[in-house]
């Protein structure tokens, strides 16, 4: 749990009792609490910035929903949870088309209050990261992260940023070494110049030389005008070689030749061209490897490797993951249309407990596809990839692109179906299941039209939700 010492929680309930009871409850787990007993007190206290409120329904003159909605219209995005004595689908729908969090049923259980405060909580310190990053993050090229593992890395760009020996910059495929290499142009003297990137991997190996180099007017069948190479483009600034382990043994001759004194002949060319250029190299591979497998050349990957950076894996930082996700919610909120600034709890332990074998790349895949599947402004379980909370086995890849969000919902349905049945038509214990909250499993239930699936029916005609 987030650290709840500084967490203030306000009651806000005209019963003396149940705010004695639930301020006792909350000092017991270190939060602070404020106990009210008018809606209008409550909306006067909003000044003191509350972590979470707890709301009574049912109060005199202002009732519960109207000061949520008030509290709403001010733009608080606090989490408010409803307190009601009535645990009915209809009570859920309205509490949350008004903007409730979620809702908790009197006489209320400690340990049930105890969850949904802890899960609030996090949302509410969720959600004020989420703010602070949207005015301090840039939507393109951050590498974002707090974690030691990528701490290191920062500190070794900054360590080498100033000086002009070559770098190498190692990890899996989708950690960022672009990201890496960006940075380290931008805290170059080179930062002024262009920064060009050249990815050996996908020039086939008769045309790397040229694109490399550059070629003069008819030196080879197609040379109808003469064009300079990624090198003399980069003159004054950074040349960026990802995939280099994929460089032609050809090409790899007269690169270390040309990092002998940073001069080169275009193909086809007599003139000797000198440019002044930092280079900056990357791999997914073990390039010692390659070069013991005599696919590298040992004097090249010497002249390369003079200062190395590897790059940790996802998996080894997941604390990393919220930050992430907040920034891909800044960097796409304009290619999705969503302007998404909150996940739930339960979606975000999915993301930092995966694994994540594709790394950044496949996070800011799934968190795309959760923005678009998304039906408001609230990132929820099911609207990551199947993959993540159970679903169907595969690559998050797999699934064809025009029709995620049908799919996505379609599963959704289903799942939910498939647990109210399993669990005899109780909503309550349908959202246990699924590790959502009740409140959202309400709401879903009515999105989908499963209503006719809650409530088993007693003698008397009432429907038992629990």
């Amino acid at each position: 749990m987030l650290g709840a010492e500084k967490r203030l929680v306000m009651i806000v309930d005209d019963d003396p009792v149940t705010r004695r009871l639930l301020s006792s409850w909350l000092e017991e787990e270190g939060y602070r609490a404020l106990s009210l007993a008018d809606g209008r007190d409550c909306l006067e206290a909003l000044s003191r910035q509350p972590d979470v409120i707890c709301l009574d329904i049912m109060m005199e003159p202002v009732d519960g929903l109207e000061v949520l909605r008030e509290i709403r219209r001010r733009g608080h995005r606090v989490p408010v949870i409803m307190i009601t004595a009535k645990d009915t689908a209809e009570g859920a729908v309205e509490a949350m088309k008004a903007g409730a969090y979620d809702y908790i049923v009197k006489p209320i259980e400690r340990l049930r209050f105890k969850t949904i405060i802890q899960k609030a909580v996090e949302m509410s310190a969720l959600t004020a990261q989420l703010d602070r990053l949207h005015s301090e993050l840039a939507a393109a090229d951050q590498i974002v992260g707090k974690s030691e593992a990528l701490q290191e890395v920062l500190w070794h760009i900054r360590r080498v940023a100033e000086t002009n020996v070559n770098i190498l910059i190692q990890g899996e495929s989708g950690t960022g070494k672009e990201l890496v290499a960006r940075a380290i142009h931008r805290l170059s003297p080179y930062r002024h110049g262009p920064f060009v990137d050249i990815n050996c991997g996908a020039i086939p190996e008769n045309l790397q030389e040229s694109e490399f180099f550059g070629h003069e007017k008819g030196a080879f069948t197609g040379a109808v005008q003469s064009r300079a190479g990624k090198l003399e483009l980069a003159d004054g600034g950074t040349v960026f070689l990802d995939e280099v382990s994929e460089m032609s043994p050809a090409t790899q001759v007269k690169l270390l030749r040309f990092l002998q004194d940073r001069s080169f002949q275009r193909v086809g060319g007599n003139r000797r061209i000198k440019v002044n250029l930092r280079v900056i190299s990357a791999t997914n591979r073990r390039l010692d490897e390659a070069v013991a497998a005599g696919l590298f050349r040992e004097d090249l990957y010497y002249r390369l490797v003079v200062y190395p950076i590897t790059v940790p894996p996802l998996r080894e930082r997941a604390e990393d993951v919220p930050l992430l996700v907040a920034h891909f919610f800044i960097k796409f909120e304009k290619d999705t249309g969503k302007a998404i600034r909150r996940i739930s709890p339960e979606a975000l332990e999915a993301l930092v407990r995966h694994s994540w074998p594709g790394n950044v790349r496949e996070l800011e895949n799934a968190v795309v596809r959760a923005m678009i599947a998304a039906d408001g402004d609230v990132i929820e379980l099911f609207h990551l990839p199947p993959t993540l909370w159970g679903g169907a086995e595969g690559p998050i890849a797999a699934a064809p692109a025009p029709p995620e969000v049908q799919t996505l919902s379609e599963l959704e349905r289903r799942g939910l179906a498939c647990a109210l049945q399993q669990a005899g038509g109780s909503v309550a214990a349908a959202a246990r299941r699924l590790g959502i909250g009740r409140a959202t499993c309400y709401r879903k239930v009515k999105a989908y039209g499963l209503e006719g699936l809650t409530g088993r029916r007693r003698g008397g005609g009432r429907s038992e939700e629990d």
